[in-house]
């Protein structure tokens, strides 16, 4: 990591599968505190480690200002969200309130606190719209034919970022499909936690659609390592990049590769596509990350669920005690 400031950091949604693979990666570089913040709606305690540097505050992220938070220059990663698509069609005020106003609440904070940078987690689906059979890039025009609550608060907290953007230095990274260790099944949650449950539990594997849709899979770590580069890359300020890897993985695959790794006699299901669904393709274009910020992600989908079937094994008593609880 380069010289920019990354001794004091806060973690919005810090107890998540991505801020808490953050947390650990920024306490192994040598910070000296770290300040999360996280109401555990999502999130989960047990996957913090156990530091005298760190600072859990269990509160909404919209009450940022109101909690006494004394850093000096910090970076601030913006991780809290309302998650995901489905949830947002579900409850949109719910979404509206900590993708919106909680996006809104920490950069008014980190203007008038004097933070370094704001790392902002957008989203890959939440600028470009629907439809595009070619890789995302960021400089695609802003579509207004969005399908969801969560891809319309997702691309309203970029408008904050470029509003608060001559206050404080702000850089949007736009994830695709993150997945890894950390990430827990449920109703709401990512399709490879919900079918490495649903294979070691020799469950049917649902796919909703024909199998043919594709996504771009990022295995956790390297977009940690991409959020790290975006708090780091002087040239990186007022940009937005895209974190994802370039390349396309068909779900049905997906799911096969699942069912192997975990040596599991599932079968494959199919459901109709969900009515907001109208992405049958989705691929970064990772170009601008690479020349700004010497991004490079070298994961691939295989060897990442491999790491996080291991992780499930390792870690099935706590989270099937979690799931339980979810429900």
């Amino acid at each position: 990591m380069s010289a920019m400031n990354l001794s004091n950091a806060i973690v919005t949604g810090g107890a998540g599968a991505i801020g808490s693979r953050l947390v650990h990666r920024l306490l192994e570089s040598g910070a000296d505190s770290v300040v999360v913040i996280d109401d555990l709606s999502s999130g989960y305690e047990w996957l913090l480690p156990k530091d005298s540097r760190l600072k859990l505050i269990r509160r909404d992220v919209c009450d940022i200002a109101a909690l006494g938070i004394r850093l000096k220059e910090p970076t601030v990663f913006h991780l809290a969200a309302f998650f995901a698509n489905q949830n947002s069609v579900d409850h949109p005020f719910d979404d509206l309130h900590t993708n919106g106003k909680g996006t809104l609440a920490v950069l008014d904070w980190a203007a008038k606190n004097d933070a370094s940078r704001v790392v902002y987690a957008s989203a890959g689906c939440s600028i470009a719209g629907h439809g595009i059979d070619a890789p995302i890039h960021e400089d695609m025009p802003v579509s207004l034919h969005l399908d969801t609550p969560y891809q319309i608060t997702k691309a309203l907290g970029e408008f904050y970022c470029n509003y608060f953007g001559k206050q404080v230095s702000t850089v949007r990274c736009r994830f695709f499909n993150s997945f890894g260790p950390g990430e827990l099944p449920g109703r709401y949650r990512n399709v490879i936690p919900n079918f490495i449950w649903a294979a070691m539990n020799e469950e049917p594997i649902v796919i909703t659609g024909t199998g043919q849709e594709t996504r771009d899979f990022i295995f956790v770590d390297d977009l940690v390592q991409g959020l790290l580069l975006a708090a780091t890359t002087p040239g990186a300020n007022g940009q937005a990049v895209n974190l994802g890897t370039g390349i396309q993985t068909r779900i049905l695959d997906l799911a096969e590769t699942i069912v192997r790794t975990c040596q599991s006699r599932s079968r494959i299901e199919f459901a109709p596509r969900r009515d907001w669904d109208h992405s049958p393709r989705r691929q970064a274009d990772i170009s601008r990350a690479r020349a700004c910020m010497d991004f490079s992600p070298s994961v691939d989908v295989a060897h990442g669920i491999f790491r996080t079937v291991d992780w499930f094994a390792r870690n099935r008593a706590r989270i099937d005690e979690s799931v339980q609880v979810a429900v």
